[in-house]
């Protein structure tokens, strides 16, 4: 027994041993070895992970591109971001599957096949397209009055400023937004200032990013049941919308919730009964809390950055003379130092990491040659081994600030955007916030639209003041929070 247990032990070391010469080998001498990061990463991936799990991963990537000027998993020069995601429009990583609650269950947000991705995407742009977002402003103009509301009854009990949760409040109000113009009725959260489905949704993201990193992690005895738990209220949501759509007797509504259901009827194969429910939840994340945090985020910079808040103002009160003139759609669409901000807020703020690619053909990037994704058969000591795939990650928040490409880069100077800043021109092609190429985001022009209409009836009628104090630090599970829980800003009504 103990000469088995010997051989097994000896067996397994020699395994082990063969494996990390593996590793150190292809470290040094592999296809990747030249591309400059940290000295860790070219023999494990567990420091990266571990970040992402925590959502620390957007603080720690700026300095390693400073201090490398480049890494093979986050590419950072526009010119190669340009690339992958439009001139060669790179395959999305596999990987994204292990971001889905069920990974057999694809979604827009996380297709890996582009043919697919390209039909689900066709089926559901009727509902993003100019002329039905227009028909949307009542509903949404009706959520930003109860909003509205919710500011007067905190600014009635004292006469300076009243200490509003922008990041919670407006969370709430770009649920209720996206509730109501797309998924059949808001839920009234502004109002209610119920913060569970929020916490709902947080908790969910962040066993997203657990699931991507540790995807065994479903294989453990109650995980499924555990995941449910704590999604409970979402999927309660989700239930009541769906059931209450079912149950309307009255004229067919021509919203992104009917064309879901209406694709489940037409093609149940395609779009079969459970991706129905994981559509819905996705577009209520991505329809309200990188909505939310974009207005947050500018409403951080205006705050602190009066000059420029007293130039948005003036811009405001020129286009809208009359505190109670109705701010619209149309009316709010030109203004130009208005859109030079939200470009600024979130050229600063609002960087997707949801971009991760990989590369069909040899290509070269950020002036290194990236080998393609091919499973090439390696003998090392006469042992055949597999190599891993090459994975790119457009990340744009390096991108966006970098000082080769945007003077002042760390600053917060709408003025860029305006005209020629430091002898540069800001070229739109380098923002990247809503992705770009076929990949771009569907709802970007509904975004645009509440993130203007939002933030003209705020400073039209309030005037906003920096609560010192507060930690700007933030961390993101696919959405972007902060790391305190909240931002507060002063508001009293203008007179």
């Amino acid at each position: 027994m103990e000469t088995y247990l010997t051989i097994l032990l000896g067996l397994a070391l020699a395994e082990f041993m063969r494996r990390c010469c593996y590793v150190v080998l292809h470290a040094f001498t592999g296809p990747l070895s030249k591309v400059p990061g940290p000295f860790l990463a070219k023999f494990t991936k567990i420091p990266w992970a571990m970040e992402l799990v925590k959502g620390t991963h957007f603080n720690t990537v700026g300095p390693m591109f400073e201090k490398y000027d480049s890494d093979i998993i986050r590419i950072s020069d526009c010119t190669s971001i340009q690339k992958i995601i439009i001139t060669d429009d790179l395959p999305k990583d596999p990987m994204f599957a292990n971001f889905r609650a069920y990974p057999e269950i694809p979604t827009l947000f996380l297709e890996v096949d582009k043919a697919s991705h390209k039909h689900t995407k066709k089926l559901l742009s009727n509902g993003f397209s100019p002329g039905y977002l227009n028909q949307l402003e009542p509903l949404m103009q009706g959520c930003i009055d109860k909003f509205e509301k919710v500011l007067d009854s905190a600014c009635a009990k004292g006469d300076d400023f009243a200490v509003i949760d922008m990041a919670n409040t407006l969370s709430a109000l770009t649920f209720d937004v996206m509730c109501a113009t797309s998924l059949g009725g808001s839920f009234d959260l502004v109002t209610s200032n119920d913060l569970t489905l929020k916490k709902c949704l947080a908790r969910a993201l962040k066993f997203a990013s657990l699931q991507s990193q540790v995807p065994w992690i479903r294989l453990l005895p109650g995980f499924r049941t555990g995941f449910n738990y704590l999604t409970a209220e979402i999927n309660n949501v989700v239930e009541e919308i769906i059931t209450r759509r079912r149950a309307d007797t009255g004229p067919a509504q021509k919203d992104l919730l009917q064309i879901i259901l209406d694709a489940n009827v037409a093609d149940p194969i395609f779009f079969p009964e459970q991706r129905v429910r994981e559509e819905i939840k996705l577009f209520i994340v991505a329809g309200s809390d990188t909505t939310s945090m974009t207005v947050t985020q500018c409403l951080l910079q205006l705050v602190n950055n009066p000059r420029t808040l007293k130039c948005l103002v003036e811009e405001i009160d020129r286009a809208f003379p009359f505190k109670n003139e109705d701010i619209t759609f149309a009316k709010t669409q030109d203004l130009q130092y208005m859109n030079a901000v939200i470009y600024e807020a979130m050229r600063l703020g609002m960087h997707p990491a949801t971009m991760m690619r990989y590369t069909e053909n040899p290509t070269v990037l950020s002036g290194y040659q990236i080998p393609a994704k091919v499973n090439k058969e390696i003998s090392i000591c006469g042992n055949t081994l597999t190599s891993t795939q090459t994975t790119v990650q457009p990340w744009a928040g390096a991108a966006m600030t970098d000082p080769k490409i945007w003077p002042d880069a760390k600053m917060f100077v709408p003025e860029r955007w305006l005209g020629e800043y430091k002898g540069v021109v800001a070229d739109k092609k380098d923002f990247f916030s809503f992705s770009a190429g076929r990949r771009g985001c569907i709802g970007q022009q509904f975004a645009w639209k509440e993130v203007r209409i939002i933030m003209g009836r705020l400073l039209r009628r309030y005037e906003i003041s920096l609560i010192a104090g507060q930690s700007h630090e933030r961390r993101s599970h696919t959405t972007a929070w902060f790391v305190q829980g909240f931002y507060k800003v002063g508001v009293k009504p203008r007179m």
